[in-house]
C-alpha cells in the first residue's frame, strides 16, 4: 500500500484522482502549521507539499498532476520491491533451494490464489512458515495454535501453525488464512510439502546456501563428492531444520569421523535409512580422507602411509586409485 499525505482542503479537487487510484493508495491530510509535525511522524511514500525536511525514499509534489505521476511511481516502485523480496527468498532460503522443491512452492501459491482457507501438511522440521513468506511478500502475522487463539490481528493474511487436523476456521470475511498442519485435515484443501527425503535433488542447493552463509562470515569452506554423496544418503528426519543443523557443524569440523558422527547424533528415526547406502558411502567419506591425510603427512611416501594405516601396500595402492589421490 502506498502512503499519501496532501493538505486537508485539498480533498475536493481530489475526487477524480481518488476514484483513479484509491484501491492501491491510503491517503491522508494534514493541515497548516502541522505539516512538519506530521511529516516527521509517520512514513510517507508521496507528499503534496513543500520540501521543508529531506526524506529517504518521499517524493514530494507541488501540484495535482505530478501528484497522479508520484502516485503512479510509487505504486510501480512498491511492486518492483515485492518482486525483488520474492526473488530473494527463491534464491536464498533454504527450505525452497532446487527444482523438486518449486513445484510445490508454485501449488502453494496457486492454493494461496483460489483459497480463503487452507492448509500447509508436513513433518516437523520443514519450514512451512517460508511458503507463506514467498506468496505473501512477508506480509502476513504468524501465530501458534492453542485452545484461544485470535483471530483479530490487523493483518490480510494469518499463519497458524502446529494446529491439530480436526480444527474448524471460523468464518471471517476478507481474510486469508493459512494452517501448518502435521497429518491432513478433515474438510480444506491442503497441499502436502514433502520431507527432505523425498526431494534428495535439492540438497546440493540447500548445501550452497548454507556454503554462502559461512562465507559471509568469513570461513572458507571446501564441499568435495564424497562429502555431498554422505548428505545425499542420509535420511534427514527432522527435515530442513536437521539439516542446516548439522550441515554447519559437519562444514567446520574437519575430523572425518566426527562429521559422521554429527551426521547420526540424535537420530529418533532410523526406519527411512538405506543403511547398507549409508553406510558405504561413509566408509568411503572416512577412509579416503584418512588416506589421504597419511600421505600428506608421510610426504607421499606410500610405504610409510602403510606403516601409519596398518595396511599393505598392495591395498594402499587400489584404494589410492579407487580415490583419485595419485
Amino acid at each position: 500500500m502506498v502512503r499519501v499525505l496532501v493538505r486537508r482542503d485539498f480533498v475536493e479537487k481530489m475526487k477524480e484522482l481518488l476514484k483513479e487510484v484509491q484501491e492501491e493508495v491510503e491517503w491522508d491530510f494534514y493541515e497548516g502549521e502541522g505539516y512538519k509535525e506530521k511529516l516527521l511522524s509517520e512514513k510517507w511514500d508521496v507528499v503534496l507539499g513543500e520540501k521543508i525536511l529531506d526524506l529517504e525514499d518521499t517524493i514530494f509534489v507541488d501540484d495535482f498532476k505530478t501528484l497522479l505521476l508520484g502516485v503512479q511511481l510509487a505504486v510501480k516502485k512498491k511492486e518492483c520491491d515485492r518482486l525483488r523480496s520474492k526473488y530473494a527468498l527463491l534464491f536464498y532460503t533454504p527450505e525452497l533451494q532446487g527444482s523438486v522443491i518449486k513445484r510445490t512452492l508454485f501449488q502453494v501459491q496457486k492454493y494461496y490464489n483460489s483459497y480463503n482457507v487452507f492448509a500447509l501438511v508436513a513433518e516437523k522440521g520443514v519450514h512451512k512458515h517460508a511458503y507463506v513468506e514467498f506468496v505473501t511478500n512477508g506480509e502476513y502475522v504468524q501465530l501458534t495454535y492453542h485452545d484461544k487463539i485470535s483471530f483479530s490481528k490487523n493483518s490480510a493474511t494469518l499463519f497458524i501453525d502446529d494446529v491439530p487436523s480436526d480444527f474448524r476456521v471460523p468464518e471471517i470475511s476478507g481474510r486469508k488464512i493459512v494452517l501448518g498442519m502435521e497429518t491432513v485435515p478433515r474438510d480444506l484443501p491442503y497441499v502436502f510439502v514433502p520431507p527432505l527425503r523425498e526431494r534428495k535433488a535439492d540438497i546440493p542447493y540447500m548445501l550452497d546456501g548454507v556454503l554462502k552463509s559461512l562465507q559471509l562470515k568469513g570461513k572458507v569452506v571446501k564441499v568435495d563428492e564424497d562429502l555431498l554423496d554422505l548428505l545425499m544418503n542420509y535420511h534427514w528426519p527432522g527435515n530442513t531444520q536437521e539439516f542446516l543443523e548439522k550441515v554447519h557443524l559437519i562444514l567446520l569440523e574437519g575430523d572425518p569421523f566426527e562429521q559422521v558422527k554429527i551426521l547420526l547424533e540424535n537420530v529418533e528415526k532410523i526406519s527411512t535409512l538405506n543403511f547398507k547406502e549409508f553406510m558405504d558411502a561413509a566408509v568411503s567419506y572416512i577412509e579416503k580422507r584418512v588416506i589421504e591425510k597419511a600421505l600428506e603427512e608421510s610426504g607421499g611416501s606410500r610405504r610409510k602411509a602403510c606403516e601409519m594405516l596398518g595396511m599393505n601396500y598392495k591395498t594402499l595402492s587400489y584404494k589410492v586409485k579407487k580415490y583419485g589421490l595419485d
